[in-house]
């Protein structure tokens, strides 16, 4: 799936890969406000390139080094209208595209990486022989 969406010429202009801190002057007398609202604008995202820039690659490899933000996240689906059947989807989205990339429905962001099963807990109460 990474390779995928790494190899598909199509998804290279919507993918950032250098990161970059954003700014905002509301007007010419006030100062610099910091703008947070990318993955890849983050501080977090910032230093983990500088540590993967910085860090000793593979001998012979002239490859770029970049990082690459997997984004992970999960909702209760119900299955059928008549029973309790519950699923809960795995998504995964690149944290290197924008948000209003990722927003598109046709921009097919979101990939389905697993489908958890509800676990049902029954504890048992032994000495008294509840449920």
């Amino acid at each position: 799936m990474i390779r995928q969406k790494l190899t598909w010429p199509s998804n290279h202009p919507h993918l950032h890969f250098e990161p970059y801190e954003l700014f905002w002057q509301p007007n010419d007398t006030a100062g610099l406000i910091r703008v947070y609202g990318e993955l890849y604008t983050s501080d977090a995202f910032l230093q983990a390139h500088h540590e993967v820039q910085n860090s000793i690659g593979e001998s012979g490899c002239d490859l770029s080094h970049v990082v690459l933000g997997l984004m992970f996240a999960s909702d209760g689906t119900q299955l059928t209208t008549f029973s309790d059947a519950k699923l809960w989807p795995v998504y995964l989205m690149f944290g290197n595209e924008s948000k209003d990339q990722q927003s598109k429905p046709s921009c097919h962001a979101f990939e389905h990486v697993a489908y958890l099963e509800m676990v049902r807990i029954v504890c048992y109460d032994v000495i008294l022989g509840h449920t």
